[in-house]
């Protein structure tokens, strides 16, 4: 069991110096062709020019994380608030940048996080790009209001909703949540997927919004197990 969250993060209307865009996704426009662009082909400008910028933020790395989280707050300096969520992706494969960090040896697996890796980018910006490019999964965002949604279309709840991996479970299952690690139990309702749950007991609970839920997110990495409820009534 992993944990995400809504995070919020500096945004801005225009272009800065080492700013990176949040991209939106036009179809109709554009067709499906370049959107399915690798990450490094999106680093080298395939949708530059195109008017599809719904921000920029920070950083390139601040922009992953917000991609690998799926949905945020973009926060601009009047105090604007501007909600996204998932609107798609490019359909390639997810690849954890912590698995490849931990292959090159450059983090150790006692001390792998979300913290430790994006601090290990920041440390090492010449070799960050290379590394987050080892994730050819890129996520595009639209503007929303309201509650923030899962995949079954209903608002995410935190410490209830859970993603799952739907060759395994149905969205809308109702699953009882075994934390082997600090044995207790939780009920959790399968409300949302992700390209990086896999498998009948991985699950990624939504733990809500802010700084406080990005802290226990960034370190929940619990072993599970998994019973499935079914109603008695036929």
């Amino acid at each position: 069991m992993t944990g995400y969250y809504e995070p919020e993060i500096k945004a801005y209307k225009y272009k800065k110096q080492n700013s990176y865009p949040i991209y939106k996704m036009d179809i109709k426009k554009y067709g499906e062709t370049v959107f399915k662009s690798t990450r490094k082909e999106i680093n080298k400008g395939v949708l530059k020019n195109k008017e599809l910028e719904l921000a920029w933020v920070e950083n390139e790395i601040e922009a992953f994380f917000f991609q690998i989280q799926g949905s945020g707050r973009l926060r601009f300096p009047n105090g604007e608030i501007k909600r996204v969520k998932f609107s798609g992706s490019n359909h390639k494969e997810y690849t954890s940048i912590g698995k490849i960090l931990l292959q090159r040896n450059k983090i150790k697996k006692d001390n792998i996080s979300m913290y430790s890796i994006k601090e290990w980018l920041y440390k090492n910006k010449d070799e960050a790009l290379e590394v987050m490019e080892q994730n050819e999964r890129f996520i595009f965002f639209e503007e929303y209001v309201g509650e923030i949604k899962g995949s079954a279309g209903v608002d995410l709840r935190p410490m209830i909703s859970i993603a799952v991996d739907t060759t395994y479970h149905d969205l809308g299952d109702i699953l009882l949540v075994n934390d082997i690690k600090n044995k207790k139990s939780f009920i959790g309702i399968a409300h949302d997927t992700g390209a990086a749950i896999k498998g009948p007991a991985r699950i990624d609970l939504f733990i809500g919004f802010g700084h406080q839920a990005e802290m226990i997110a960034s370190g929940l990495n619990n072993k599970i197990s998994i019973n499935k409820l079914k109603s008695k009534i036929k």
